[in-house]
């Protein structure tokens, strides 16, 4: 499977693609600056490549978006003809400085990315959770927790494979209206994490009762 990495250069768009490309995917890192994506994409190994973002869309079976939600729609327009192309939308809301939300929940941003990237099937997941515990999603005995919604199942299909081979435990959160009840996690986490001080080596997990046999 190929994917390609809109904001291929951010924190969070490197890491995943450093991730994905170990596990054998083939990545294309797209950026604004066409030059330092080839530049990492070295750095990576023979599974990466660099380019533009609208390159990155071309290449990619899967897109991520992993672009401040300030820039998220010019980023889907730069990228070019999305139809067909599976979206992971990964964007957080939050304002800069951590000043509160930049938008509402009615509609979510996971909504407004599917009606910019027209034809495309959005899937909301990778948003919960700090860039540092990508690399190290166990804690304990228990496995960090991925939500994802959408309204394609053979998209959320191919977007759990790649959320397990991240090592989360996935979940399956319903349609893409569904965005509005688990957007709100990121503001959450960021709340605890830097706000109520418990620092960012920490997730969110869904617990279940086992049923007695």
């Amino acid at each position: 499977m190929k994917i390609g990495i809109i904001g291929g250069t951010g924190r969070l768009g490197s890491t995943l693609g450093k991730i994905w490309a170990e596990k054998g995917y083939q990545i294309m890192f797209g950026s604004r600056d066409p030059q330092k994506a080839k530049k990492f994409a070295i750095s990576i190994g023979s599974n990466a490549s660099g380019g533009s973002y609208e390159e990155a869309a071309k290449f990619g079976d899967i897109i991520i978006l992993a672009v401040p939600w300030s820039g998220a729609k010019e980023s889907i327009k730069a990228a070019g003809d999305l139809d067909g192309k599976i979206i992971v939308d990964s964007t957080t809301t939050a304002a800069p400085h951590l000043g509160g939300t930049l938008i509402g929940v009615t509609p979510s941003a996971a909504e407004k990315v599917a009606k910019w990237a027209v034809g495309a099937k959005v899937i909301k997941a990778v948003h919960t959770i700090g860039v540092e515990s990508l690399t190290k999603l166990q804690f304990g005995s228990q496995q960090a927790s991925l939500f994802i919604c959408g309204d394609s199942l053979d998209a959320k299909s191919k977007v759990k494979q790649l959320g397990l081979d991240l090592g989360f435990e996935v979940i399956d959160a319903g349609p893409l209206t569904n965005a509005r009840l688990i957007e709100p996690l990121a503001m959450l986490w960021i709340e605890l994490a830097y706000k109520r001080g418990m620092g960012t080596d920490i997730a969110f997990k869904l617990l279940r009762r086992r049923k007695a046999k």
